[in-house]
């Protein structure tokens, strides 16, 4: 679009333009009205109706109170995302998980090659699924051995994975997961919450995702061994949780984390040795308080970003959207409140509101002189407390796992384990996942044309050759009878290497006698669906409108789809201090004209100067001359005999002839 022409912010600052190079007096172009609303979105197709769901939960001694508060929370969690319910009766539900997979780890990395009290030299639990119930007061779960990972979904099928038949029930299944993921404690106490999680879903074989090869040596290394995400489980691996085969629709990789520690991922570990393993001239001898040990040396721990957070969304390459992150730990109750969470799409309220947990007082790691630092039990001081029972929880700062949630953005969150009640969190964490379940709606209600169409283009981003199943994601355009190049100018390939192709719009079927009936169109294509049944339960209540695609023309996994909704409708808000609140203006979307009457404050009488544009499907103001429109407005004619004599309003687009009004 030139410069000169009215731009996605709407009219005022244009109208100034236009009176101040002369544009009335240069003749009337072709209309290319203002475009004054639009939607512009890039959508990572998911076909996310699977969940590989990893809970994180540190089993270290100051974790007891924790772990039996969180048993009541974990089978809520699963139940709601299987039901798709908050509570019942939900009025604003969103789509169930239907096939949903979920692991436990704990944060029990051990201390490779020492032993040092609860941490074990062969790195401890290391990454690996837990599998065995913990005793829970008698209800049975500490007779009970589970698989690797506890597979749902909504019909009986067997798990490809594990062999075993998944679970349909979600009571049964959100207890088996509350039995596994009390895992109590006596694990290492430097716990490693980040590294173990990306231990257990990290590849021991890494491929490249475009050329699907081999890459040598694996770009990550560990401690101990290597990632355990493609080994099998009879070899202590996790091959099989994650859902990896584009063919069959990539799962969404949820990651929760449960801990009330700051975070102890260690890039090499000689700063956690006790002076048994040191030798007689380290300079760690000197550090007596090993609760210290990860703070006094944060040089010694993996980089946040670089390593958690490209790692964790590298698991899915190209569709990065599909990994969330989140962690209930230890921030202030109150800097986490319903009321202090932000509109997670606005960058800069997200980013206000992890800055100002990370620079409350309470959140800066400061060594409290109460426990005696360097006679051994020397400690920070908390973030947080809640008593529990009659005894004080305690957690600390947990900066590493804020940052990181930080840096996932609107797939990141983190909630407090010095709640009392962890049903808001867990509610808060649901609202993260859900997000990315729904279909793609619309934030704003586009006008549909009198041909049944909106001014949207829908592309889709085609990954290259070799990288997936052909028959199931096309690679080129004219491998869909649906699918054309794009309208020039526009890019006609992608980041990724594929092809970049339109996508058929397709009219609604609007009924003649009844313009508010309307119908899914035949064909296949896309069309602007704000109508059908099913609206309520895939979109939140303030958005009521979305892009469909018809049955065959469904995106499939691998494809990208880029959605451009621009509302080319040009319009004026009225000035006039006569008319009464909330009434039709030049823009305002109408099936007829007396939708388009202008109440007054000073008359009975409408004000009529306003008609419903059988075409464009909103409200216009005649006219018979410039003088009858708003300022820096013109009257054109051009359309008249279709329009029953009428001229209109419009704010013109600038050409390089004079004329004459």
């Amino acid at each position: 679009m030139s410069s000169r022409q009215c731009g996605v912010f709407g009219v005022a600052g244009v109208a100034l333009a236009i009176l101040a190079s002369g544009c009335l007096d240069r003749e009337l172009k072709p209309l290319n009205p203002c475009l004054v609303s639009g939607v512009s979105r890039k959508v990572s197709i998911k076909n996310v109706d699977k969940i590989d769901l990893l809970i994180v939960v540190d089993n270290s001694n100051s974790m007891a109170q924790e772990q039996i508060s969180l048993k009541e929370q974990f089978p809520k969690l699963i139940n709601v995302l299987t039901t798709g319910e908050r509570f019942a009766g939900d009025p604003d539900p969103f789509p169930a998980v239907t096939d949903l997979h979920v692991g436990i780890v704990s944060s029990d990395m051990g201390t490779a090659g020492f032993e040092l009290d609860t941490c074990h030299a062969d790195g401890g639990d290391d990454g690996k699924l837990q599998y065995l119930g913990r005793a829970d007061g008698g209800s049975g779960c500490d007779a009970m051995t589970f698989p690797p990972f506890l597979s749902f979904t909504a019909t009986p099928r067997t798990d490809s994975s594990t062999g075993e038949p998944t679970v349909t029930n979600t009571d049964t299944f959100a207890y088996q997961v509350g039995c596994i993921a009390t895992l109590g404690v006596g694990g290492c106490g430097f716990e490693q919450q980040l590294e173990a999680p990306f231990k257990a879903l990290w590849p021991r074989t890494y491929r490249d995702p475009v050329t699907n090869t081999a890459v040598t040596p694996n770009p990550v290394s560990f401690l101990i061994g290597t990632g355990r995400g493609d080994i099998p489980t009879s070899e202590m691996g996790n091959l099989g949780f994650l859902r990896n085969d584009p063919t069959q629709g990539l799962s969404l990789i949820a990651i929760l984390v449960v801990t009330d520690e700051e975070d102890c991922s260690v890039s090499s570990n000689d700063h956690l040795k006790t002076d048994k393993y040191l030798p007689a001239d380290s300079p760690y001898r000197a550090e007596k308080d090993l609760n210290l040990r990860c703070f006094q040396h944060p040089d010694k721990s993996w980089p946040v970003e670089e390593r958690y957070l490209k790692g964790f969304q590298g698991l899915r390459p190209g569709n990065e959207g599909l990994v969330v992150f989140a962690a209930i730990t230890g921030v202030p109750v109150d800097l986490v409140s319903k009321d202090k969470l932000p509109d997670f799409s606005d960058q800069a309220a997200r980013d206000q509101f992890y800055d100002d947990i990370l620079n409350d007082p309470s959140m800066i790691e400061t060594i409290d002189p109460g426990t005696n630092p360097g006679g051994g039990m020397g400690n920070l001081k908390p973030s947080c407390r809640r008593t529990v029972n009659g005894a004080i929880s305690t957690a600390y700062p947990p900066r590493r796992i804020v940052q990181l949630a930080k840096a996932f953005g609107t797939n990141g969150i983190v909630q407090s384990i010095c709640q009392d009640d962890f049903s808001s969190a867990m509610s808060t964490i649901i609202d993260i996942i859900a997000k990315q379940l729904g279909e793609v709606c619309l934030p704003r209600k586009l006008v549909r044309q009198s041909t049944g169409k909106v001014a949207c283009n829908v592309v889709w981003e085609l990954p290259p050759p070799g990288v997936v199943a052909e028959d199931v994601t096309p690679t080129q355009c004219d491998q869909r009878s649906f699918l054309m190049p794009v309208d020039t100018g526009r890019a006609t390939t992608n980041g990724l290497g594929g092809v970049n192709c339109k996508v058929a719009q397709l009219p609604v079927l609007v009924d003649s006698e009844d313009p508010t009936v309307k119908s899914v169109p035949e064909g296949d294509g896309w069309y602007y669906d704000d109508f059908r049944e099913d609206l309520k339960k895939t979109c939140k209540a303030t958005e009521q409108q979305r892009v469909s695609f018809t049955t065959n023309a469904k995106p499939p996994t691998g494809v990208t789809v880029k959605l451009e909704c621009l509302n080319e409708t040009q319009r004026y808000v009225s000035t006039d201090t006569n008319v009464a609140p909330n009434q039709p203006e030049i823009g305002s979307p109408c099936l007829q004209d007396s939708e388009c009457l202008v109440r007054m404050l000073n008359t009975d009488t409408p004000d009529e100067s306003m008609f419903c544009h059988p075409d464009l499907n909103v409200c216009q103001r005649h006219c018979t001359s410039s003088t009858e429109c708003p300022p820096a407005w013109v009257c054109d004619p051009r359309q008249s005999a279709a329009l029953g004599g009428k001229g209109y309003c419009v704010n013109p687009t600038c050409g390089a002839e004079l004329t004459t009004d």
